[in-house]
């Protein structure tokens, strides 16, 4: 599909990326920027990039697509800093976790005249950095595209065929609807997981069995990447927030009350809907 595509941020997903694109052959070359050495050197040692380097210019240079894998406050910053490097052919997109934040600051600053296309793959894992990399990621998951008016449909196309490829299924909509409906299935669930662990704190650990472990496993998730997610989406969590306190509290109530039969009625309410999954 491209010449050359760059992968800004080698972490876990832009790893994941790049092991995909090469099984996939999406791409003749595939080039990896990271601010590590010590991440480039793993990326070109273990062959998951052709060339890897810290330099955006040299990275970016020639590329008909670039992809920035960074924390969501980082991708408007790097956008600002790669428009004079980029080819004008060239489709710059990202995969953020919010959308409405990184589209507003990228048309904010001027830079609407960029052939940006907003991405979101849903996959990932608690786990960070390149060495977790898994060229299986993505398969199977969905993949949000947002389009504005200053979206290309061409390069609407190909991104979208592009994630494709890489086995995502793809859902277009707005930046708003993007966040509303992932801070009730992403953030709102991190934050509680967060939480939890928080009130638990470390006392005998150990004895925590598969509840546990599996209602909390997001929360080892890397704390900066999540402090922009939660920031750049705070409106849509804080009401999901007070959302989930009231359901809490019912729990809390039925308890109080000595009231098995609320008490059943919301532990079998949340089974039939989690059984849906």
């Amino acid at each position: 599909m491209f010449n050359r595509i760059t992968i800004i941020g080698l972490g876990l997903i832009g790893g994941s990326l790049a092991l995909a694109i090469k099984e996939k052959k999406l791409a003749r070359e595939i080039i990896g920027i990271s601010r590590r050495k010590s991440t480039i050197d793993f990326a070109v040692k273990k062959k998951i990039v052709n060339f890897a380097t810290v330099n955006l210019k040299d990275g970016v240079k020639n590329s008909d697509l670039v992809i920035i894998a960074a924390p969501v406050f980082k991708i408007v910053d790097i956008a600002n800093a790669l428009v004079p490097f980029l080819k004008d052919s060239a489709i710059l997109t990202d995969a953020g976790s919010t959308k409405k934040y990184i589209i507003k600051n990228i048309e904010k600053t001027g830079l609407e005249s960029l052939n940006f296309v907003g991405s979101h793959p849903i996959a990932g894992s608690e786990k960070s950095g390149i060495k977790y990399a898994d060229k299986d990621l993505f398969k199977g998951a969905y993949c949000v595209l947002t389009k504005t008016r200053n979206t290309n449909p061409k390069s609407l196309s190909k991104i979208k065929k592009f994630w494709e490829k890489l086995g995502m299924k793809i859902i277009v909509m707005s930046s708003e609807a993007h966040d509303r409906l992932l801070s009730r299935i992403s953030h709102l669930p991190h934050a509680v997981s967060a939480s939890l662990v928080n009130s638990v704190g470390v006392n005998r650990l150990d004895l925590a069995a598969g509840g546990f472990r599996d209602t909390t496993r997001i929360a080892s998730g890397e704390p900066e990447l999540w402090k922009d997610i939660f920031l750049t989406n705070r409106e849509n969590l804080v009401k999901d927030i007070e959302i989930f306190k009231k359901e809490l509290l019912k729990i809390e109530a039925a308890l109080k009350n000595n009231n098995s039969q609320d008490l059943l009625r919301l532990l079998s309410k949340a089974k039939s809907i989690r059984d849906v999954l």
